[in-house]
């Protein structure tokens, strides 16, 4: 084997910064406040608008602030499927977004269509994971490989805290103990922040840039994404990755699981028996049988129109 030498040099960087907080713990805020203050470097340095796009999970949340900063919004609504946010990461970029917030980033693990109802579907054996860990891992990857910047918002752990002032008056405090998403998630960023819920102040739980080490527990501000902005942009060129594709196996593997997966809802919704259904599948497939859908695409909008159907 020959391995190729070369000095080491710094490229420019697209990063990714992680955001954990417990509820009510100013998630959303402070990724606005960060990415703005990103956009406004960015637009300094190029002369050119830099756009935000914010992919809201969080019912109506992501719209509370639109009076205070310029961002477009998308609504990203269930099943929340590992692929749905790869697509969301693709579509950010081919329509020109210099900044992606995903708030909250924790749907694609445990909300509705997510990694852990996917491995329930699949058996919820732990050989089962071999079928959702990859979906998964496509997730990280175009998190990780995408050239632009991203921000992903993710619900703390919560946990409770009882303590007393001076006067002997207790008080709860509601703690943020790592994410909800899957184990070491928050480890893939370039920089993860811990926000304390009583605060909102921001503590650096890994940060890459080495700016905000030193700092301690803080309010994230415009200036914060400023100076990330500045570190990103201090190497030379930019080599982009890309992104394994899809393979025929992998579809097939795929399209297998999503037929599974609509199979298991038409039995909950009672199969033939339920004409509503078998309108709709007759809507996808002629024969109303989903283990007859060839294309991958058709299968996943079957899905999501059944499972409507089961939420009605």
């Amino acid at each position: 084997m020959t391995f190729q030498v070369k000095k080491a040099k710094r490229e420019k960087i697209y990063t990714k910064i992680a955001l954990m907080a417990p509820s009510g713990g100013g998630k959303t805020y402070g990724s606005l406040r960060l990415a703005t203050g990103m956009a406004e470097e960015i637009e300094k340095e190029t002369g050119k608008k830099a756009r935000i796009l914010l992919a809201n999970t969080e019912q109506k949340r992501g719209y509370y602030y639109a009076n205070e900063f310029d961002y477009d919004i998308v609504d990203v609504e269930a099943p929340h499927n590992p692929e749905k946010y790869v697509e969301l990461i693709d579509f950010a970029v081919a329509e020109g977004y210099d900044i992606l917030i995903i708030d909250s980033s924790s749907h694609e693990w445990e909300g509705k269509g997510g990694c852990l109802e996917l491995h329930q579907q699949a058996g919820g054996t732990y050989q089962a994971w071999s079928k959702v860990t990859p979906r998964h891992n496509k997730f990280i990857n175009a998190i990780a490989d995408s050239p632009i910047h991203i921000i992903a918002t993710m619900r703390g752990k919560d946990q409770y805290e009882v303590s007393k002032d001076d006067r002997g008056k207790t008080s709860v405090q509601k703690l943020g103990v790592g994410a909800k998403q899957r184990d070491g998630f928050e480890y893939e960023f370039t920089a993860t922040f811990l926000i304390d819920q009583k605060t909102n102040c921001a503590e650096v739980q890994k940060d890459n840039t080495h700016i905000f080490e030193h700092e301690g527990a803080t309010l994230l501000t415009e200036n914060h994404g400023k100076k990330i902005i500045q570190w990103a942009n201090s190497g030379e060129g930019y080599t982009p990755v890309v992104r394994e594709k899809e393979t025929a196996d992998n579809v097939e593997d795929e399209l297998k699981s999503i037929k599974k997966e609509i199979v298991s809802v038409c039995t909950q919704l009672g199969g033939q028996k339920n004409e509503t259904l078998m309108t709709t599948l007759k809507s996808f497939v002629a024969n109303g049988n989903p283990n007859a859908i060839k294309d991958i695409e058709k299968a996943k909008k079957c899905l999501e129109a059944i499972k409507n159907i089961e939420t009605n």
